[in-house]
């Protein structure tokens, strides 16, 4: 499912409530004052990193989609967390189809609903922030702008024998439904490959190794102070997330409607953000996209039975989703 960045929502709110933004003479000063600290800090890295291959922007950019291609084929596709999620829908609509017709009524199962028509794609974790991509503009283009509508709760779709009944078996008909319909407790997990798990884990510790490097580290610490004298006081991409969703939100956390006068701020401070990050977190993620080439071949090897397996396992489950998705035709 889509991965959603995890922010640290107290201590990130706090910062971004007491930071202000730069202006004018000011902001060109921290421009140069940014400019000034890459040229130092390229510097400083040059000798901690020299054992490592330098990579183009155009070579970063291509371990960056090995890394999010690795971690979707753990995660699974799209269209793989879709067929679990359609096996689960119709292993929760079928008792209720027994159940009504334990009661004399003919049941239709209610259509599926594919929460991944929009194209979404899977966002690496941002527990470490030096692999995400600069900008972090998937991530921070996510948060809610306005407040959300009410939904609207979807009315269960009712057998065609239904209009043949009289008042009276209709409302037996309906009141039968709201007694089928099994408790959440009780209904069928979002099943999904156990081995997905395990590599995920391992996964996730690979990241870990990634940002817990002594020259990705130095980077990051480069990364506050950067974002600092642009007026964000974050460490991570996590509180700059919620920095940036705390600008949606009036004092008193209500999300802001679009008529708001702060709107236009809040969208301001959001663009800004995206700018912000890409300046001040390139060289962290550049240094880490390096060190990720070597991981990242050394995890296919090590895993590679593993990976195998999961790829079946993916397979076997999308064969059964077309099986459910015939029983909704």
């Amino acid at each position: 499912m889509t991965a959603h960045p995890s922010p640290e929502p107290s201590r990130a709110r706090r910062r971004a409530l007491s930071g202000r933004r730069p202006a004018g003479r000011r902001g060109n000063r921290a421009d140069a004052a940014i400019a000034a600290g890459l040229a130092v800090f390229a510097l400083i890295t040059c000798a901690a990193a020299a054992h490592r291959p330098s990579l183009s922007k155009d070579e970063a950019t291509a371990v960056a989609a090995d890394l999010r291609a690795l971690y979707e084929r753990i995660q699974g596709t799209p269209a793989q967390r879709t067929a679990a999620l359609v096996i689960a829908h119709v292993a929760r609509e079928e008792p209720v189809r027994e159940c009504m017709k334990s009661s004399g009524f003919k049941y239709t199962l209610a259509p599926f609903a594919d929460p991944f028509t929009d194209g979404s794609r899977l966002l690496l974790p941002t527990e470490v922030s030096a692999v995400v991509d600069p900008g972090a503009q998937d991530a921070l283009t996510l948060i809610p702008q306005t407040v959300a509508e009410e939904p609207v709760a979807a009315e269960r779709p009712r057998d065609p024998s239904y209009k043949r009944l009289s008042a009276a078996k209709k409302r037996l008909y309906d009141d039968s439904v709201l007694m089928c319909e099994p408790p959440i407790e009780g209904q069928p997990e979002v099943g999904t490959p156990a081995v997905s798990g395990d590599l995920d884990a391992e996964f996730l510790d690979m990241l870990r190794r990634i940002g817990g490097d002594l020259d990705i580290a130095s980077r990051m610490e480069f990364y506050s102070s950067c974002m600092n004298k642009l007026g964000y006081r974050v460490h991570t991409v996590g509180e700059l997330y919620a920095a940036v969703s705390a600008k949606f939100a009036d004092d008193q956390g209500v999300p802001l409607r679009p008529e708001s006068s702060l709107m236009p701020h809040a969208q301001a401070y959001q663009q800004d953000a995206v700018k912000a990050d890409a300046t001040c977190r390139t060289p962290a993620w550049s240094g880490a996209m390096s060190l990720a080439q070597g991981e990242l071949a050394a995890f296919t090897e090590d895993h590679a039975d593993q990976l195998a397996e999961l790829d079946a396992a993916w397979a076997a489950l999308e064969a059964r989703a077309t099986e459910a998705r015939a029983k909704l035709a």
